[in-house]
């Protein structure tokens, strides 16, 4: 297998002919390997599924009606979900895959009724067509779209097949509900012992359950997210150091440099200085 199949990489097989885009397509792939607080954002159209997995590593998908908290070897799937964003919550490997045409809903329609877009398991199938168009992409040539569409076609026959997804651990309600609450309100939140209160636990046994699950403490991961974010903000042109520091979270603008140089390796003003700009007052929202 090429060492390229594991970069961040997006690939765009070609489109398959007129009778075989209406029953499946697969416009488009992206491996994602991701740090946690890494976000990527999209828009999902009338008749697009959108389908991501977490091959290793969690990973949060929201669209306007739906979230979802996936662990490692977990996919799931967005039906016409407009604006859409997934973040990384641990460090891990992530695919997003757009899909077309009928065979999509025909073939997962027992889920769509019930909802359940969530897969057990399902990131094995999507990883592997993943990375058969990476390889065949590496080859030279580009991917056919004949041939996604079949690997698309094979992928969701595997889906079909996996059980409905039950989850069975007792934690997971109360540390997505600490993901949605961090991700949405990190520049507001005083800390951990805040969300405890919040979710109406201690902060000792809130540390217990999300350490266990995700792989790090909630105060790293708050700190991770607002770092991620002080990055994104860092890319405007007009930008201050002291600016970034309130708007994503920190106390004060000593603190945030700390932190950053801590978490990055770089100081706030070096980061600045190489980062790829955005257009004057094009700031992000922290917002999901």
């Amino acid at each position: 297998m090429s060492p390229r199949t594991l970069e961040k990489r997006d690939i765009r097989p070609a489109a398959p002919n007129a009778a075989v885009q209406g029953l499946l397509a697969l416009p488009s792939l992206r491996i994602l390997p991701l740090s946690a607080g890494d976000r990527i954002t999209g828009y999902g159209q009338t008749g697009d599924y959108i389908l991501s997995a977490a091959a290793q590593g969690n990973l949060t998908v929201s669209a306007y009606d739906h979230y979802a908290l996936l662990d490692a070897g977990q996919a799931y799937l967005l039906a016409e979900p407009g604006a859409y964003t997934l973040q990384a919550v641990s460090d891990g490997l992530y695919f997003l895959l757009q899909l077309r045409g009928d065979l999509a809903p025909r073939l997962l329609a027992d889920r769509r009724a019930n909802e359940n877009f969530l897969f057990h398991g399902g990131a094995a199938a999507v990883r592997e067509a993943a990375m058969a168009l990476a390889v065949l992409e590496d080859g030279g040539g580009g991917a056919p779209g004949e041939t996604a569409s079949a690997l698309a076609y094979a992928m969701l026959l595997k889906l079909q097949a996996l059980p409905a997804a039950v989850r069975t651990d007792a934690g997971s309600p109360l540390v997505e509900a600490a993901v949605a609450i961090i991700q949405e309100e990190f520049p507001f939140l005083e800390g951990v012992d805040e969300l405890a209160e919040r979710l109406e636990v201690s902060a000792a046994h809130l540390g217990r359950v999300f350490t266990k699950k995700i792989g790090i403490s909630p105060g790293k991961y708050i700190t991770r997210v607002r770092v991620e974010y002080a990055k994104l903000l860092l890319r405007d042109p007009d930008t201050t150091i002291t600016y970034v520091a309130e708007a994503s979270g920190f106390a004060n603008a000593n603190y945030f440099a700390k932190v950053f140089r801590r978490e990055t390796g770089l100081s706030p003003t070096e980061y600045l200085a190489g980062a790829p700009r955005r257009p004057a007052g094009n700031i992000p929202h922290f917002g999901i």
